[in-house]
């Protein structure tokens, strides 16, 4: 007696149908997991860019100033020391040939809506590693999750989060 080895027709199709109803059921899932990833990924890229910021102040012996684009999603943190042709000390814009510490830009599908500091979207650190201004980075991803960086007096960055934009926790 011959037994063939192999699947049937039937077989093939409920494995077929057990896949696509699986896959169904992950599909979404993985799309607010890889959301709600970048936005911490956001959220921990500002954190680096205050604290390197901070040691490059020190370093430097020098301000080093960190400002927020909102409109262009991105940010960059540089020496404020007026080095090169046209740079000014001190005024907080880069200039001449100012050294950058940092850029970065939000990962896709993330905004940020707003960078709140004393004078504006940028804060700045002296050259003993404290910030001028405080203030908060927000962000939030396309799945409407919030986060918030909020920069100390004493230099120290934390992570905020919310579901709403209003009510905060960490």
């Amino acid at each position: 007696m011959c037994k063939n080895a192999g699947f049937t027709l039937i077989e093939l199709f409920i494995v077929i149908a057990l896949m696509t109803i699986l896959a169904t059921i992950a599909i979404p899932n993985f799309t607010i997991w890889v959301s709600n990833y970048r936005l911490k990924d956001a959220s921990f890229g500002i954190r680096s860019v205050m604290q390197a910021a901070r040691v490059a102040a020190v370093k430097e012996r020098n301000y080093v100033v960190v400002s927020f684009d909102a409109a262009n999603n991105s940010y960059i943190a540089f020496v404020d020391n007026g080095a090169g042709t046209g740079g000014t000390r001190d005024n907080q814009v880069r200039d001449g040939d100012e050294k950058i510490i940092k850029t970065g830009n939000m990962p896709s599908g993330v905004d940020l809506y707003k960078a709140a500091f004393l004078t504006g979207s940028r804060t700045r650190f002296n050259s003993r590693g404290y910030p001028t201004l405080m203030g908060s980075v927000y962000m939030k991803n396309d799945k409407s999750k919030y986060h918030k960086v909020i920069l100390s007096k004493a230099g120290h960055s934390r992570i905020e989060k919310s579901s709403d934009g209003v009510n905060w926790s960490r």
